[in-house]
């Protein structure tokens, strides 16, 4: 995974000591709540059990109700948990204790309602996996569908604010080292610690504002930057902006890019593509009118070949969390409810990973956005020193070991006539 086994360990071990702590206020969790889900499940308990003073009958089947409601998970089977929530029961399970332990812990939210939180988690869920949320799977959660609502704003919060302790980027040399080897082992490119891309998200812009929000392909989206490692595991989520603002600006914006300026990632690079400055850390393809060795085709086939994978995590993404393709009207000025939804679903993603949750159906590519290249002729004095490390390194890996193999080739197939005649 993109984090360490010891950061998975402390998370569990975080986790069930909530639940443990937890257990024991569940005698007085009908007297609290939290935000409006939870305010309209107390306004309902106590209208009812104000008529089941009067009717014992009515206090029996409101008893035995909530204790079926408190485990709605274990009343429903694995192939309806695949299909409808887009996970497995050991992961959902997790995902629901973890979530109950970080409201219970959280004095700005004090939810001590274990069945309330259940249902609202599913609910989430299943508005992620499909874009939308039906009567039939509120009313089988036991929520009222404005709750539903509430509950989607309330749980994406709480997953978001998880991002620290699952999207993680690698900060010691050998977590550095270890990345950079996979990326070797695929491309040739050493060194590189992620690939940088953006996910973008199509949207309905706010009337006067719809310019800011048309993409390179032609439609109105959010963007937001997302490095990724070899396996597809998300390291860093950030920069949630409209889709018509340059991928320049939104990395030089973002806090990572002030970490790799600053060396706090070591000598490590990140490939990104050609809408992005060449950097002492920012590998980008060799422009084509300098392409003047096998060496740089060479190198910008396996740059090509890493960057393209963003294309494959990103139809990843889309397809487990369908919300992801379209999430409908964005307000002006307050693009925080749709970076929620997208940091929660990059949180479930790298969560899935590590349960080998299997993909709901096979993913379909994600196109990559057409961009224009972004270099002032000012710039290139500046840029000479990068230029020259990235030269270096070019033909240092991809030079002289390239040129013997194409020559290998060239003389195998120049020693094939001969062979030819001799065996006649």
């Amino acid at each position: 995974m993109s984090y360490g086994g010891a950061v998975w360990l402390a998370v569990q071990e975080d986790l069930y000591r909530g639940v443990s702590s937890g257990s024991g206020r569940k005698s007085t969790s009908s007297s609290s709540s939290s935000s409006s889900s939870t305010s309209t499940s107390s306004s309902t308990s106590t209208t009812t059990s104000s008529s089941s003073s009067t009717n014992p009958r009515s206090s029996n089947t409101v008893k035995r109700i909530s204790e079926e409601s408190r485990n709605c998970l274990g009343g429903l089977d694995d192939y309806f948990l695949s299909q409808g929530f887009h996970f497995s029961r050991p992961c959902l399970t997790f995902l629901i204790d973890y979530i109950k332990s970080r409201m219970r812990k959280d004095v700005f939210r004090p939810v001590n309602d274990t069945p309330s939180i259940e249902a609202m988690t599913l609910a989430t869920l299943y508005f992620y996996a499909h874009g939308f949320l039906p009567r039939k799977i509120t009313d089988m959660l036991g929520l009222e569908q404005t709750a539903a609502c509430e509950a989607v704003n309330t749980i994406s919060k709480v997953l978001a604010d998880m991002s620290q302790s699952f999207i993680t980027f690698p900060g010691s040399y050998n977590d550095r080292m270890g990345v950079a080897q996979g990326f070797k082992n695929i491309s040739g490119i050493p060194n590189v610690v992620g690939v940088l891309g953006y996910l973008h998200v199509k949207v309905t812009p706010p009337p006067t504002k719809e310019s800011l929000y048309l993409n390179a392909v032609g439609y109105h989206s959010v963007m937001v930057q997302i490095i990724s490692d070899v396996d597809g595991n998300l390291l860093s989520v950030e920069q949630c902006c409209p889709g018509g603002t340059l991928e320049k600006a939104v990395w030089e914006r973002s806090n990572i890019c002030k970490e790799f300026s600053s060396f706090q990632h070591g000598q490590t690079w990140l490939v990104g593509g050609k809408g992005l400055p060449q950097s002492r850390h920012m590998l980008t393809p060799v422009h084509r009118a300098q392409i003047k060795t096998s060496a740089a085709r060479r190198f910008n086939a396996a740059h090509s070949e890493v960057l393209s994978s963003t294309q494959h995590i990103f139809g990843c993404l889309k397809t487990r969390f369908q919300c992801l393709r379209d999430l409908g009207a964005v307000q002006a000025n307050r693009l925080e409810p749709v970076a929620r939804i997208v940091t929660a679903c990059c949180v479930l993603h790298n969560i899935s990973k590590k349960f080998s949750v299997p993909l709901p159906r096979e993913p379909v590519l994600e196109p990559l956005h057409p961009v224009q290249e972004v270099r002032k002729d000012g710039e290139e004095n500046s840029l000479c020193c990068m230029e020259e490390t990235q030269e270096d390194m070019i033909e240092m890996c991809f030079g002289n070991a390239g040129d013997e193999e194409e020559q290998a080739k060239k003389k195998d197939v120049e020693d094939m006539p001969k062979q030819n005649k001799a065996h006649s």
